[in-house]
This record gives structure tokens, C-alpha cells and sequence, in this order.
């Protein structure tokens, strides 16, 4: 397996984990699950870091394509896995239109935060990670 098929495949477990967490927690606590956004916001920047540290020839380029990555897999598997557990359903249901809307809108944000982990793993110098 390749390093950067690990770095997708990590991220794919740690957004979906990320997502049924943060959703045990909202339904279990009452909080609102809109504050979850801020702990995936963190996530795709510790993701974009980490790839960028794994993959040093091109850490940003990396690091925004394993946050696109990220971002669908969080628009489609986070998701679903949120509704399954309940904090996550839009009341009424959602159209295909608003879902692509949503995907779309989760996906760049993934890509921008995950570049910006990216970034920072740039400016940092020593070994690059396994």
C-alpha cells in the first residue's frame, strides 16, 4: 500500500469516526450537533498536517487532495453515519440538489483546511512521518 492510499484511508476512518463521536455525544449531551463542525474543521488540518509531513516533496498539494478526499467522505459516509445515529437528520428530509450544494460546500471547505494543515507542515523541518 502505497503512503498516500494510508493517508486516505486514515482520514476516511477518522472523519466517519470523528462523525459517529461527535453524534453519540450531541444525542447523549443535547448539544447542539452544529458545534461538531469546529472538531472537523480541526480534523482536516491535523489531516492536511499529517500528510504534508508524510509526503514532504509536495506537502500542500498532498495535503489539499487528501482534504478532498476527506470532505467527500465526510458529505456521504460522515453523514449517513450522523443520520444513523440521529443529531445529523435535516428536518424534512433533503433534496439531491441540496445534498450536491452541501458536498460541494463540505468538500472545498475540507480541501481549504486540510492546504492550510498542509501549509504549516511545510514551515516545519526535521524527519518526515511514517
Amino acid at each position: 500500500m502505497t503512503p498516500r492510499t494510508r493517508i486516505f484511508i486514515t482520514a476516511i476512518i477518522a472523519i466517519v469516526a470523528f462523525d459517529a463521536l461527535a453524534s453519540i455525544a450531541s444525542r447523549t449531551t443535547g448539544t447542539p450537533y452544529f458545534w461538531a463542525s469546529f472538531g472537523s474543521w480541526i480534523l482536516y488540518i491535523g489531516i492536511g498536517y499529517f500528510a504534508g509531513r508524510t509526503i514532504p516533496e509536495s506537502p500542500i498539494r498532498t495535503a489539499a487532495i487528501t482534504g478532498l478526499v476527506a470532505g467527500i467522505a465526510d458529505a456521504s459516509l460522515g453523514w449517513l453515519t450522523s443520520w444513523s445515529i440521529g443529531p445529523g437528520k435535516v428536518a424534512g428530509g433533503i433534496t439531491p440538489v441540496q445534498w450536491l450544494f452541501t458536498a460541494i460546500f463540505v468538500t472545498a471547505l475540507a480541501t481549504g483546511f486540510a492546504a492550510l494543515g498542509g501549509v504549516i507542515a511545510r514551515s516545519k523541518r526535521g524527519p518526515r512521518l511514517p
